[in-house]
């Protein structure tokens, strides 16, 4: 049998030997992708999946525990626990979909990040795909343990994927929550800002004619399978993973945003990652309400016609 490129990808670049002994499902389609790391709850993330009428394929949920070695043994202690909750609400009835831990507590404090963890729940998530004969066909989705999803999640995945057969990856539509008791209102209000800020550039770079001008949001990202090896996977990066991951698509083409769902990413802020949006909150508060700096719609303006006349100055 020839070796396909998922298969040679599997045995050259994964990062950990197959971690499930159990067989996927013959008719595994969709494989979601979910980093644990020092999480408060992870359980509303798991409800609104199990919320989401199932697509024709069958879905698995992969959750990557994740800590480096030298992590205090306060976050291993809260990690434990996580492990611990997530297979009692696995436990306490039948689920719509198979949810698997992976267990990784001492990851080399060098390239231990979001990056890794990520990679090492997609690389299992192809492999998953790979032995059922699916890989050709078969969808990986990037979530984050601190969003949520619309019941309309799942379906419109796998329905997008099958009417669009030359995308490989998507950039799904996402809203953080402008409202709520979780956070204080001053986490709210720079939220807001930050997403309008995001909004603001992406629009721009549209405006000016840039055509790789989609969002990179980690927790909003799902490629096909085979063409998730055939780009070399995902990096290890701690922080913008998610941005150089979707680079190796924006190249070719071949990526599309999905708008017809939504996914609800966490507005917490954060000292985790170098920068971000849990970094960006961060510096909000600490700077007390200072805004977002937002480049001149000028610019753009300028960008149009030298975005213009780049296609014919690359045919002479």
């Amino acid at each position: 049998m020839p070796i396909t490129s998922h298969l040679s990808y599997l045995q050259k670049q994964r990062y950990a030997p197959r971690q499930i002994a159990a067989p996927p499902p013959s008719d595994l389609g969709l494989v979601v992708v979910i980093p644990v790391h020092d999480e408060p709850a992870v359980l509303p993330t798991l409800e609104s999946l199990e919320a989401c009428p199932p697509p024709q394929a069958a879905v698995e949920v992969i959750l990557v525990l994740n800590a480096p070695a030298d992590a205090g043994a306060e976050v291993h202690a809260r990690q434990a626990a996580t492990c611990r909750e997530i297979e009692g609400w696995r436990a306490v009835q039948p689920r719509r979909y198979g949810y698997h831990i992976l267990d990784f507590p001492t990851l080399p404090p060098k390239h231990a990040g979001v990056g890794l963890a990520r990679k090492i729940g997609l690389d299992e998530g192809l492999d998953r795909l790979e032995q059922v004969e699916q890989a050709d066909s078969g969808i990986l989705v990037c979530l984050d343990a601190d969003a949520t999803v619309a019941p309309s999640y799942l379906q419109a995945l796998e329905a997008h994927f099958g009417q669009h057969p030359r995308c490989e990856a998507v950039s799904i539509y996402f809203e953080h929550p402008l409202s709520g008791t979780d956070y204080p209102a001053s986490v709210y209000a720079g939220i807001l800002r930050y997403e309008l800020y995001l909004r603001y550039y992406i629009e721009g770079l549209r405006y000016a004619g840039y055509p790789h001008a989609w969002h990179a949001v980690g927790s909003s990202i799902a490629v096909r399978a085979d063409a998730y090896a055939r780009r070399g996977g995902m990096n290890r990066r701690k922080a913008g993973e998610d941005f150089y991951f979707l680079q190796k698509f924006w190249q070719e083409e071949t990526v599309m945003t999905l708008t017809n769902t939504c996914v609800y990413p966490s507005p917490r802020p954060s000292h985790r990652v170098p920068f971000g949006t849990g970094k960006a909150i961060q510096g909000w508060l600490e700077r007390e309400g200072a805004g977002f700096p937002a480049f001149d719609p000028q610019v753009f303006r300028d960008l149009q016609p030298l975005l213009a006349a780049l296609p014919e100055a690359y045919q002479q």
